[in-house]
């Protein structure tokens, strides 16, 4: 229940006196967790002294709020602990991932409220949300009715899942997380959950259709993280995670330490590093060496956060290692995020980086030569901004510029939330450059302005 206005919340006194912050640090921290979801609030000590004082901010701040006393307290702790909403307003896990899954969907194709106050969660404190509100449930397609009457699900199902898969992520590699996500959201809240009702033919296409399905849950989530909705990412994430888990746990490793990766790009790596070697633990001597590899990567980038710079160069060695092994068949799941020799140059700039290593420009430019700009415009242009950002800190404003205009030219027709904070990025490192009127910051700065102008019609 709410507090009334104007009368002191003593949970949230509480709760701001165990984890020891100042009003000023608090609201920092609240801006923190809001900036990580998408959300750019200007919360500052005031605002904390009217919520104490009785005057409950909006949900989804709460939220925010609640997220934040957590990391600092080491417990959940939700806006109903804080006098600040009802239990009601995040469902609780019913313990049935298909059903939550299937709910979670349901309310994504609707935009329900609630998703506004799903908020990251660092990963000791995760959760998986479940129904509580009504939802229409989309039309299910012939085969699935038949599936949801007791029909015999088969490989042809199977198919039909993984062909709409690749189709998708084809699509969000060269458009961005926005495009087409309510789609994939509605046909996991109806198709695809439908079949997993269903009667398999046998234990193996069962087993091919948990993962399938895992892997298009895996790829809402890619999406939802690609369009700013980190706590929605998440929750998408844990769902495939459970239901990967049902079929084969070296799949569910794999969905680990793509959890991992959330966590990292959200500045959170330090607290991940078990995550990472957890998943590497399950999978070692049971997945062929690129897919190993790969999770020796997360491993590495988990140590680089947390500052063990002989830890995190020892995985790179081991990735590396193998990576360029002798190629053996791979999982079909593991391909999912793209080729291993791009994402070995990718990840290891990204590990040096956080290391501070000098050799970091050599991987960056080799992550930026691997990635096909006609299949994966966005992940090659995120590269060149990021290359161009180190270039803008060194001070060589010129091949920034340079990089930065091909980056700009390569996210034509990318709708993407990390690409607008990007563009953002390279608009704010250009500011003191235009306003000193070079020329060359003039004319990218101009760029990015209409990149942004045209991206958000």
């Amino acid at each position: 229940m709410e507090p009334a206005r104007n009368t002191r919340n003593h949970r949230l006194v509480a709760a701001i006196a165990e984890a020891g912050l100042s009003y000023t640090a608090l609201a920092a921290s609240v801006r923190a967790v809001a900036a990580e979801n998408g959300a750019y609030l200007r919360t500052n000590s005031a605002a904390i002294t009217h919520w104490v004082r009785g005057t409950p901010p909006q949900p989804a701040t709460a939220a925010y709020l609640a997220e934040a006393l957590s990391r600092r307290i080491g417990r959940l702790i939700t806006p109903a602990d804080l006098g600040l909403g009802s239990p009601e307003d995040i469902p609780a896990a019913t313990g049935d991932p298909v059903a939550d899954l299937a709910e979670l969907g349901r309310m994504d194709v609707d935009r329900r409220g609630f998703l506004g106050n799903l908020v990251f969660r660092l990963p000791a404190a995760m959760a998986v949300p479940a129904p509580g509100h009504a939802a229409l449930a989309p039309p299910l397609s012939e085969r699935a009715q038949a599936a949801w009457r007791g029909g015999t699900i088969g490989i042809a199902e199977v198919h039909t899942v993984r062909d709409i898969l690749a189709a998708f992520t084809r699509a969000d590699e060269r458009l961005g997380g926005r495009v087409g996500r309510s789609t994939i959201a509605e046909y996991l809240a109806s198709d695809a959950t439908a079949y997993l009702r269903g009667r398999f033919a046998n234990q193996a296409v069962r087993d091919q259709m948990f993962a399938a399905v895992a892997e298009l849950a895996r790829l809402a989530g890619f999406k939802a993280h690609d369009a700013g909705h980190e706590g929605l990412a998440q929750r998408y994430y844990q769902h495939a995670w459970h239901l990967a888990s049902t079929a084969d746990d070296t799949h569910a490793a794999f969905i680990l330490r793509l959890m991992a990766h959330q966590a990292i790009d959200l500045g959170h790596g330090r607290h991940c590093v078990d995550l990472a070697e957890s998943a590497l633990t399950t999978a070692r001597g049971r997945v062929d060496s690129a897919t190993l590899g790969q999770l020796h990567l997360a491993v590495a980038r988990t140590r680089a956060a947390r500052g063990d710079a002989r830890a995190a160069r020892r995985a790179l060695t081991t990735s590396e290692r193998c990576i360029a092994a002798a190629p053996t068949e791979r999982p079909w799941w593991a391909g999912a995020m793209g080729d291993p020799s791009a994402l070995l140059a990718t990840h290891t700039a990204k590990a040096l980086r956080a290391l501070g290593d000098a050799a970091v420009d050599e991987h960056m430019w080799e992550s930026i030569r691997r990635w096909n700009p006609t299949t994966h415009p966005r992940v090659r242009a995120l590269n060149m901004c990021d290359l161009g950002e180190l270039y803008a800190e060194r001070g060589h404003i010129e091949p920034a510029c340079e990089i930065w205009a091909d980056a700009l030219h390569l996210l034509h027709g990318v709708d993407s939330a990390r690409a607008h904070n990007a563009v953002r990025a390279i608009r704010t490192a250009l500011s003191p450059y235009r306003q000193r009127g070079i020329t060359d910051a003039t004319r990218v700065d101009a760029m990015a302005a209409r990149w942004q102008q045209n991206s958000t019609r």
